[in-house]
C-alpha cells in the first residue's frame, strides 16, 4: 500500500511546482508586454543623446523590441484581423508612401534620407505588432499606456527644465538659445511632443473627483504650461491650448449637468480674460524673447510674424520643386533650402515622393482628425465608457500631432514615434472596451 503521508507530501510538492512555473510564466509575459514598450516611450525623449548625423539615432533601432511579443505569443487569427480591420486603410496608405519612396529614390541625391518617411511609414507596424500582444495578454495595460507617457514628460521634459532654473550647467545642454530642446534635435520637436500629450493630461484632470487630487492635477497642468512655453513653439502653444479647452469642455457637455457644464465654461472665460490681461506680462518675466515674439503677432497678426515669412519661402521652393518632378517627387526625405522639412506636411510630401504621395499623407491626416471628430460626437450623444474617453484624449492627441505638422517640423523620425504611440492606443483602448461590449463605468468628474 501506498503512505498517504507520502502521497499528500507529493501532490503538494507537485502544486508548489506547477504554482511557480505559473509564476515564472506570468513574470515572462508580463515581461514580455511591459519592457519593450516602456523602453520604446523612453527612446522618443531621447533621440539626441544618441544621434549618429542628421538622419539617423540609436534610439531609433528600439522599435526592433516591438516584434519580440508578436513573435513569440500564438494569437488568434480572429482577434488579429478585427484589430487590423480598424486600421486597414490608414495602414494602407503607409505601405503605398514607402512604395512611393522607394520609387523616388531615381532622382534623389542622398538615397540614405528615404529614411525619413519610410520609418514612420513602417514604425505603426511594429507598435501595432506589440499592442496585438499587450491587448490579448494584458488589455488592462492599455489604460496605462498614457500614464506612461505623461511619465515621460515628467522625467525627460519637466524636470529637466526645472532643473535648468537653479543649475546653469543644466541650460547649457538642453536649450538652444531661448528655447529648451532637451533631448530632440531642436525646440520644435520638443513642442510637438508635449503638445501630443497635453489632451492625456486634460483628461486626467477631468477625471480626478476628489479636491486634492483636482488641484494637484491643476498644479501639473500649471507646470506642463510652463514646460511648453519654454521649448518655445508659439503655433504649437496655441494648438494645446485651443484643442485642450475644447476637449475639456466635450468632456462638461458629455456629463449632461448644467451645473457643472455652466462651471467649466464660466472657468473657460475666467481663464481667457487672465490671459489676455496678464499673459503677456506674465510671459516677459519668464522669457522676454518669446514675449515679443507673441506680441509681434497679437500686434501685427500672423502675416508679420519673422517665422511665417521664413516658412513661406520653404513652402515656395517645396511647390516649385514638386511641381518639377510631380509624379515621383525630388527623393524623399531631400533637404529644402538646405533644411530637413518644408514646415509642411503635405508639401514635404509633394516635394519629395509627387503628387500621390502628397494625397496618401493629406488622406491620412484626414483620416486622424475624422476619426477624432467621430468620437467626439459620439461622446457627446451616448453614454460613452472611460475607456472610449481615454481613447478619445489619445485621438485628440494625434490630432495636435497632425496639425502641428503643418506649420513645423513634419513627420520626422525624430517624433513620429508620440503620433503613433498615442493613435494606436487609442484604437485598441476603444476596441477592446467593444469587447467587453462597453461595460466599463464612467468615471468622469469635470
Amino acid at each position: 500500500m501506498n503512505d498517504p503521508s507520502s502521497s499528500g507530501s507529493w501532490n503538494y510538492e507537485t502544486a508548489l511546482l506547477q504554482r511557480r512555473n505559473e509564476v515564472r510564466t506570468s513574470r515572462f509575459l508580463s515581461a514580455l508586454v511591459i519592457l519593450p514598450l516602456l523602453i520604446f516611450s523612453i527612446s522618443i525623449w531621447l533621440v539626441r543623446p544618441f544621434s549618429l548625423g542628421d538622419t539617423f539615432s540609436l534610439t531609433l533601432a528600439a522599435p526592433g523590441l516591438l516584434l519580440i511579443g508578436v513573435l513569440l505569443v500564438r494569437l488568434p487569427r480572429g482577434y488579429v484581423l478585427d484589430r487590423l480591420s480598424a486600421v486597414r486603410f490608414e495602414f494602407a496608405l503607409l505601405l503605398l508612401m514607402v512604395a512611393l519612396s522607394l520609387l523616388s529614390i531615381v532622382n534623389s541625391e542622398s538615397p540614405i534620407r528615404s529614411f525619413r518617411i519610410i520609418y514612420p511609414s513602417l514604425l505603426p507596424l511594429t507598435l501595432f505588432a506589440h499592442l496585438l500582444v499587450v491587448g490579448y495578454l494584458a488589455p488592462e495595460r492599455l489604460r496605462q499606456i498614457p500614464m506612461v507617457m505623461i511619465a515621460g514628460a515628467v522625467v525627460f521634459s519637466m524636470i529637466p527644465i526645472l532643473l535648468a532654473t537653479v543649475l546653469p550647467p543644466v541650460k547649457s545642454l538642453i536649450y538652444e538659445e531661448y528655447r529648451a530642446r532637451n533631448g530632440f534635435e531642436n525646440s520644435i520637436q520638443h513642442s510637438i511632443a508635449l503638445t501630443t500629450i497635453v489632451p492625456l493630461v486634460v483628461y486626467e484632470f477631468s477625471r480626478a473627483r476628489k479636491l486634492t487630487w483636482k488641484v494637484g492635477w491643476a498644479i501639473f497642468l500649471v507646470a506642463f504650461a510652463y514646460t511648453a512655453f519654454r521649448a518655445g513653439s508659439k503655433s504649437a502653444m496655441g494648438v494645446a491650448f485651443l484643442t485642450g479647452v475644447i476637449f475639456y469642455l466635450l468632456l462638461a457637455l458629455q456629463t449632461r449637468e448644467f451645473k457643472r457644464i455652466l462651471g467649466v465654461v464660466i472657468g473657460i472665460v475666467f481663464l481667457g480674460a487672465f490671459l489676455w490681461m496678464f499673459g503677456l506680462s506674465i510671459a516677459e518675466k519668464l522669457s522676454p524673447l518669446v514675449a515679443e515674439k507673441i506680441r509681434s503677432i497679437i500686434e501685427g497678426g500672423v502675416s508679420n510674424y519673422q517665422s511665417i515669412e521664413s516658412r513661406q519661402m520653404f513652402w515656395a521652393e517645396a511647390i516649385r520643386q514638386g511641381k518639377a518632378h510631380w509624379l515621383i517627387g525630388t527623393g524623399a526625405g531631400e533637404k529644402v533650402l538646405g533644411v530637413a522639412h518644408s514646415h509642411n506636411l503635405v508639401l514635404d510630401y509633394f516635394k519629395g515622393i509627387g503628387i500621390f504621395g502628397a494625397a496618401a499623407i493629406a488622406l491620412l491626416c484626414l483620416a486622424i482628425l475624422l476619426r477624432t471628430g467621430i468620437r467626439a460626437l459620439g461622446m457627446l450623444r451616448g453614454n460613452t465608457s472611460e475607456t472610449e474617453i481615454r481613447g478619445l484624449a489619445c485621438f485628440f492627441g494625434a490630432s495636435n500631432y497632425v496639425i502641428c505638422s503643418q506649420l513645423s517640423d513634419c513627420f520626422g523620425p525624430s517624433t513620429v514615434g508620440f503620433l503613433w504611440l498615442v493613435f494606436l492606443t487609442g484604437i485598441f483602448l476603444v476596441r477592446s472596451d467593444s469587447d467587453r461590449g462597453g461595460q466599463t463605468q464612467r468615471s468622469i468628474s469635470v
